[in-house]
This record gives structure tokens, sequence and C-alpha cells, in this order.
């Protein structure tokens, strides 16, 4: 039986605040976990036994919902990689992706570069809904990838509520915000592979640029804000 004294040093593991590569290089880790479930899932297939025997390659507990769950302890699954929540990892492999809230309400705290994105998003995916694809590897997809792990990088860093948030760690922040752009740029470069496709029209391409640009710009001067500690 373990002594609940074991714990009373928890927190000095983080002590430390972690600096901006610290940060890139977990994000790191998080996008190889991402890629090799999604390896696996090629393998498996996209199924209950695919998904059990891709976790329990990943090195997860795969909880059956007909299991007795009164005798599982989430304690016995707590690893030190607790961060790379399953569920999250889930959620980047959903095709179709929806507004949580019907109105504009949950915005107000967040800061005008989060909403700048998180309208981009919505204006986008309605253009987009009536689109079917095929494969993985379309430029729709890697054009909307762009933009959902851009708004995904604002959220980590705390842009989309600014008041009832901890304030993050400049280190999260600039490594965040350098993610975001990397994003976006992913997005940018993808529009002439549309263009050649002929599914939008120009003026629609060229509106796809010029807002992918101004979010460009606000992160950069995000970035240059929070270097100078402002």
């Amino acid at each position: 039986m373990p002594d609940h004294s074991d714990f009373d040093n928890f927190d000095d593991d983080y002590d430390d605040e972690w600096d901006e590569q610290k940060w890139e290089d977990f994000f790191q880790q998080e996008d190889e976990q991402k890629r090799r479930l999604q390896e696996l899932l090629d393998k498996y297939g996209f199924t209950e036994e695919g998904l059990r025997r891709a976790f329990e390659e990943l090195g997860y507990r795969y909880v059956d919902e007909n299991e007795n769950l009164d005798e599982f302890d989430p304690l016995q699954e707590f690893e030190e990689d607790f961060e790379d929540d399953i569920e999250d990892m889930l959620d980047d492999e959903i095709d179709e992706w929806a507004p949580e809230f019907s109105n504009q309400n949950h915005l107000q705290n967040a800061h005008p570069l989060f909403r700048s994105c998180y309208n981009l998003v919505l204006k986008i995916m309605k253009m987009l809904r009536h689109i079917k694809i095929g494969h993985r590897d379309h430029p729709l997809i890697i054009f909307q990838t762009g933009l959902f792990e851009s708004m995904s990088k604002l959220i980590r860093a705390g842009y989309d509520d600014m008041d009832s948030k901890l304030e993050a760690e400049q280190g999260l922040i600039l490594a965040a915000l350098k993610r975001s752009r990397r994003s976006l740029f992913l997005s940018l470069m993808t529009i002439p592979k549309l263009k050649a496709l002929r599914i939008f029209s120009r003026t629609t391409l060229l509106l796809f640029r010029n807002e992918i640009t101004a979010l460009l710009k606000q992160i950069n001067e995000e970035i240059i804000r929070n270097k100078k500690g402002i």
C-alpha cells in the first residue's frame, strides 16, 4: 500500500518553467504519437478490434465498454507520459468537425487572433461540408488540417479564453504560436493545389489567401510582443 506522503512533493518536477524548446520537443512527441496511431489504424482498420490493437501497441490499456469498470484502477494506467491523452489523439482523427457552440458568446473572452482563426475555420467548413474526399492525402484534407492544428495550438496557449484560464508560460506561448504559424503556412501553400482542382472559384481562393495571410501577420505580431515580454 503506497504511503499518501509519497505525493507530498508531486509538484517538485514542475518548479522549473519549460522554455520554448522544451515545449517544441513536447509537440514533436505529440506529432509522433499521432503519426504512429494513424499508421496503426491504417494497418488494423478503424474498428473496435483495430482500435484495441493500436492502443495496445502504443502501450495503452484499451478498456472495453462491457468491461467491469469497478475493477479498473485508473492509477495503474497513470504513466509519465500522461499528457498524451488518447481522447485528444482520437479527436485529431475525426474527419468531420462541427463547432461546439451555436452562438458567439463563448468568444467574448477570446483574443482577437483566436476569434479570427475560429471564424475562418467555420467559414471554410461551411464551404466544404458538401464536398466528399476520397483519401487522407487530398489537398483539401491538408488544407483543413493546417487550419485545425493552428487553432488547436492557439487554444494550448490560452488564446481562446484570456480571462478564465491561467496565464500560460512564455515558452509554451511562443512554441504554440510558432506551431500555429507553421500550420497556417501549410494551408497557405496548399492553395495552388486547390486551384488546380477547380473546386473553388478564384475569388474564393483569394479570400482564403488573404484571411490566412492576415492571421499570419497577427501571429507574427504576437510572437514579437511575447518575445519582448509586453
